[in-house]
């Protein structure tokens, strides 16, 4: 029986959904659904998913440039490259960080992120690019 009624109620409500719309929106409002709330709703869900979406996706980005910036910067210190490794003296000192290192080239790929993450990271990858 309830195999038989999810059947029937499965064939009312894609009856429902291709009649015309003016017609659903006047049955709905005929049962007492307020459509300028509903439509307020969802357009604020619909504000908060794009928002979210955009912040997930600029994270991603930001983690992306930071990677490559990490590595340019690894390979630069491995190739004994003078202008990114004074770039990286000076955002260590700038910033005053308590990192303990006697040698560059022992920064581990965490480190170097922790030093630039809060530069910028498009200005990095080209100063890096340029060397």
């Amino acid at each position: 029986m309830d195999k038989f009624k999810k059947i029937i109620d499965k064939g009312f409500t894609e009856n429902y959904l291709s009649e015309d719309i003016n017609n659903i929106r006047k049955s709905l409002s005929d049962y007492g659904v307020n459509l300028d709330e509903n439509r307020n709703r969802q357009n604020q869900l619909i504000k908060q998913l794009k928002f979210k979406l955009r912040s997930s996706i600029n994270k991603e980005k930001n983690e992306n440039l930071l990677l490559r910036a990490t590595e340019s910067f690894q390979e630069a210190i491995n190739k004994g490259l003078e202008k990114p490794i004074a770039y990286l003296n000076g955002l260590i000192k700038e910033n005053q960080l308590l990192f303990q290192y006697n040698k560059l080239d022992k920064l581990s790929s965490d480190e170097i992120k922790e030093i630039i993450k809060d530069q910028n990271l498009i200005e990095i990858i080209e100063l890096l690019e340029d060397e």
